[in-house]
């Protein structure tokens, strides 16, 4: 076994820039012999078990400093309490991991379900009051859309882990939607759990339709839930909405969007 290593050598065996060995020597945290003749950095087999454990440890994003005052005075007590701290760390990994996995599996199941919508199929369906959290500084026309849901997403920054594809939408401008043109918006929401929410989609019955493809169809959309409810014994009893189901957050081709526009109603006096 060779009794020094060269300070290439370890870069090598650690896949590690030798800078960063050099910024673990300036820390305290390596102290390399030097070759008398020219200078050379030399590592010894204790050297390589100190690094194993700074590797280690700052995988975990312990600090340098940390370290350090671990490394100055390791005993088995101070050894077990650092296996105590990275024990924690990675139960918090673990826990965030978990979460992200869950996360994953909610945008798989949304996209399958997205992908599951029919094409122009009309529906009534009675929906629950839904939290959520809004922006309101309408008309907003169609093309900055997405502008005014980044806007909620930088207000809203803690709930951005929440947000995923069919918990954001847009409100259609009234004014517009009796003009028949559906180019502007009232305001932006993200659909919440709750907690953060700082208003509510109302609760009761909406006609309901998605459509397939660039959001140039949402006129014919709208007239088809219009014609559909009519024919159904209903009013028109608020401003509809549109979910987006798939979007630009999952796709670069607008003819794979899927979007979903609701609009709430009653039963027409007429009827």
């Amino acid at each position: 076994m060779k009794a020094y290593y060269r300070i290439g050598e370890i870069a090598r065996l650690y896949g590690l820039n030798a800078d960063t060995l050099r910024y673990y020597e300036e820390q305290g945290l390596l102290h390399p012999a030097r070759d008398e003749e020219n200078g050379y950095r030399l590592y010894t087999i204790r050297d390589v078990c100190t690094l194993n454990v700074i590797r280690s440890l700052r995988s975990l994003d312990v600090s340098t400093r940390e370290i350090g005052g671990y490394l100055s005075q390791r005993s088995v007590e101070t050894t077990a309490r650092m296996l105590r701290r990275e024990h924690e760390l990675l139960g918090e990994r673990l826990d965030a991991l978990t979460d992200s996995l869950r996360e994953v599996e909610r945008r798989e199941e949304q996209l399958r379900y997205a992908l599951s919508l029919p094409d122009g199929v009309c529906s009534l369906r009675t929906l629950p009051a839904r939290p959520c959290v809004r922006l309101a500084e309408g008309p907003i026309p169609e093309p900055e859309v997405d502008m005014a849901l980044k806007k909620l997403e930088k207000r809203h920054e803690s709930l951005l882990y929440k947000i995923h594809a069919g918990r954001m939408g847009a409100v259609i401008d009234p004014a517009s939607v009796r003009e028949g043109a559906c180019a502007e918006y009232s305001s932006v929401f993200f659909l919440s759990d709750g907690a953060d929410s700082d208003g509510a989609l109302p609760a009761g019955e909406y006609a309901c339709v998605c459509y397939r493809g660039p959001y140039s169809r949402l006129v014919g959309a709208w007239r088809t839930l219009r014609e559909f409810a009519a024919h159904s014994g209903r009013e028109i009893a608020g401003a509809p909405l549109e979910l987006y189901h798939i979007d630009a957050h999952d796709t670069d081709r607008p003819a794979e969007y899927v979007t979903e526009v609701q609009v709430q109603t009653k039963i027409s006096k007429k009827a």
